[in-house]
């Protein structure tokens, strides 16, 4: 079945899955992921050119999140009542202006403010990529949509930061900015060329949009991801200083603990998707009980992480190393996605 977007004459094959407007939605995903999580892997490379702490350089990932959380649900709410492919375009080109800030940034001053500017826009973004469910699927696809447009932040975990990573440990980490600069420039075209135009604008009042958050339903759902992400993203942050000072991983194989921990993620990821096809309503979200179990004893199995380098030195073999690599970005990639199910949530 094609359809065609009211005012853009876009045509789509929503039969499809993978359609071009699908593809440059994820891509979208990718390129918010990997801006996002491109501090994690060359926070040691910012902390000696700038000349400051890593754990200084690591508070830009806790700002970003400080930003990212308030102004989300009020920049979804706000949005909704513009037209959306005109919002999405302005809020892509935010986007862009803060990594380009980023890439030429002089000082930490300079990188805080164009960390903010990302943060501003970030989820607002994920919101907007949503609303195309409709004009871009059919509703069979419609939970596998929302799985793989935040599939693409797994995806920038397993591509796009270990590739940016090893950009900065050749050229330097603001060309791992450059990078993601030159991408955007390209999803924009896609947009362009792509997307629909059509609008869902909102005509309830701006407050009104929050009576959701009486649900218990929701809190419930939103608490499942607040407590779950806090667990994994604080590891997450100093992955790179943990595989390098406590599992003592050698400068090369980091790139490949960061390729390991980012298909965990997105296996996670789109499993998480499947679990919210079994039942109706909130049903999905007693699934993850046993998950939430693996994910403690995960968590806790950090503690001996650096046994993780002790049988390596023991062995002293290439094959070791690679093997601790290997265990210590398995166990770190499986604790990131599992809390991520509410978001595949829907109400049947």
């Amino acid at each position: 079945m094609r359809t065609e977007a009211e005012s853009g004459k876009v045509r789509i094959d929503k039969e499809r899955f993978f359609n071009l407007p699908v593809v440059i939605l994820i891509a979208s995903s990718f390129m918010l992921g990997m801006s996002e999580f491109i501090v994690v892997g060359i926070l040691p490379d910012i902390a000696a050119d700038l000349k400051i702490s890593e754990v200084t350089v690591g508070n830009l990932v806790s700002l970003f999140a400080f930003v990212y959380a308030p102004v989300t649900p009020l920049g979804s709410a706000l949005s909704a009542r513009f037209p959306r492919f005109a919002t999405h375009l302005t809020l892509i080109g935010i986007f862009l202006a803060g990594n380009l800030l980023c890439a030429f940034a002089p000082n930490y001053a300079v990188l805080v403010v164009a960390r903010i500017m990302i943060a501003l826009v970030s989820g607002t973004l994920v919101a907007v990529a949503m609303t195309y469910a409709p004009d871009v699927t059919t509703d069979k696809f419609r939970t596998k949509f929302i799985a793989w447009v935040f599939s693409g932040f797994s995806i920038a975990s397993v591509v796009g930061v270990p590739v940016g990573t090893w950009v900065a440990n050749t050229f330097g980490w603001r060309w791992a900015f450059h990078i993601i600069n030159v991408l955007t420039i390209v999803l924009i075209v896609g947009m362009v060329v792509a997307l629909p135009r059509n609008s869902h604008i909102v005509k309830i009042g701006f407050l009104p949009q929050f009576r959701l958050f009486f649900d218990r339903r929701i809190q419930l759902g939103v608490l499942t991801v607040v407590f779950g992400a806090a667990a994994s993203y604080v590891f997450y942050t100093y992955l790179t200083p943990i595989m390098r000072d406590e599992v003592h991983v050698p400068e090369q194989y980091l790139s490949v603990g960061l390729v390991i921990f980012g298909a965990a993620c997105l296996w996670s990821n789109l499993y998480g998707g499947k679990l919210a096809d079994r039942g109706r309503g909130v049903e999905p979200l007693t699934h993850i009980r046993p998950i939430y179990c693996a994910h403690a004893v995960l968590m806790a199995s950090l503690i001996v992480a650096h046994w993780v380098a002790v049988l390596a030195a023991a062995v002293r073999t290439p094959l070791a190393v690679f093997a601790g690599v290997m265990v210590a970005s398995l166990f770190a990639g499986l604790l990131i996605r599992e809390s991520q199910l509410f978001r595949f949530f829907k109400k049947r």
